[in-house]
């Protein structure tokens, strides 16, 4: 830690105990990417260049009927049909990422939602995203020490302003972002990933009696065990002690425990499943679950909170029958796991250090 005057600076550290999906907010087409099944990896193309080669070669008229038909594989189409190799094909790639179990070539290609990226092709993880799923181990901890049995949600949402905008910076205004706690807590964007830690994952849900049902969507993901670095800054002028390195650590152990006791507990485990630490563990990103994100079972109380979930995700998702979901007891009824290497891990977890 470096202390400058009120400033104290940290290096935050996570470490990946699962598979973590950041998205971009793209999702790459099964025939715009060439997946190498020999090697086990798929490349994803810089589409100026490769167009640049499409037209070097005189490939664009077939390149055209080729995405008009209903089917087809690029690197099939590339390598058999137009006669390139890999390495005439490598300028052309902006970078690749190992399969591991997502695809295979005896079955049918997926579309791949893609991984944040900066403008160099870098794989990070906003800082934004941390300090998200901070703020919810946080906004845990103080609801944890009052009674549900008095909360009630206002519009379905958690009243927030109530245990963060305490500044009074603006009193005419105390919704206003300028009265709240959290301005206090800077996190910068993480260090770049390399390649060689990003694979693809298939979703998959894991069910109450330890059945597995896999979903048909492929996601970019961070592998386990990656560690990847930010920059913590507590402005102190601000927080005056209210929050601090260990104070968000005791909050971050906290939630893991709860969400262990009040979800988790209800899954048998599918075989081959790694299941995270609950110490100092934080859930974030994509597939990571509706209930790392909510915190309506401990603002409402167990049994009014499932009740909400049950009613609030039948109305989201009405084809998926959350209605039945009050008879097993909790509410989403899956646990969010990937499949790498032959074994399950959760989406989202991370071990979270502070120094």
């Amino acid at each position: 830690m470096i202390e400058q005057d009120h400033l104290q600076v940290y290096t935050l550290t996570l470490t990946t105990r699962g598979l973590m999906h950041i998205g971009n907010g793209q999702k790459t087409p099964k025939k715009e990417y060439v997946f190498d099944s020999r090697k086990g990896t798929v490349a994803f193309l810089d589409e100026q260049a490769f167009f640049d080669l499409l037209i070097q070669r005189d490939l664009v008229d077939l390149f055209e009927g080729f995405c008009l038909r209903s089917g087809g594989d690029l690197y099939y189409f590339l390598c058999k049909e137009c006669g390139l190799t890999m390495a005439q094909i490598a300028p052309a790639v902006r970078y690749e990422v190992r399969v591991s179990d997502a695809l295979d070539p005896e079955h049918s290609l997926k579309d791949i939602h893609r991984f944040m990226r900066d403008a160099q092709g870098r794989a990070y993880v906003p800082g934004s995203s941390v300090k998200g799923a901070l703020r919810t181990a946080l906004l845990y901890q103080r609801i944890s020490r009052e009674d549900p049995q008095h909360h009630a949600l206002i519009k379905d949402k958690i009243p927030e302003e109530n245990y963060f905008h305490t500044l009074g910076v603006d009193q005419k205004h105390p919704l206003d972002a300028v009265n709240s706690l959290l301005r206090g807590i800077q996190i910068s964007d993480s260090e770049p990933i390399s390649d060689r830690a990003m694979t693809l994952a298939i979703k998959q849900d894991g069910l109450v009696d330890g059945g597995v049902h896999s979903i048909n969507l492929c996601r970019e993901c961070v592998v386990p065990e990656t560690c990847i670095r930010f920059r913590l800054t507590l402005d102190q002028s601000i927080l005056k002690e209210r929050i601090t390195a260990q104070s968000i650590l005791e909050s971050i152990s906290a939630f893991s425990q709860y969400a262990a006791r009040t979800y988790g507990s209800h899954f048998a485990k599918p075989d081959g499943y790694v299941t995270p630490h609950e110490q100092n563990t934080l859930y974030l990103g994509g597939g990571a679950g509706f209930f790392s994100k909510s915190l309506v079972y401990p603002y409402l109380g167990e049994a009014r909170g499932l009740a909400f979930a049950s009613d609030y995700l039948n109305q989201k998702f009405s084809n998926h029958h959350h209605d039945r979901d009050r008879a097993l007891g909790i509410s989403p009824r899956t646990l969010k796991v990937g499949k790498y290497r032959q074994k399950l891990y959760a989406f989202g977890a991370c071990e979270v250090t502070i120094r």
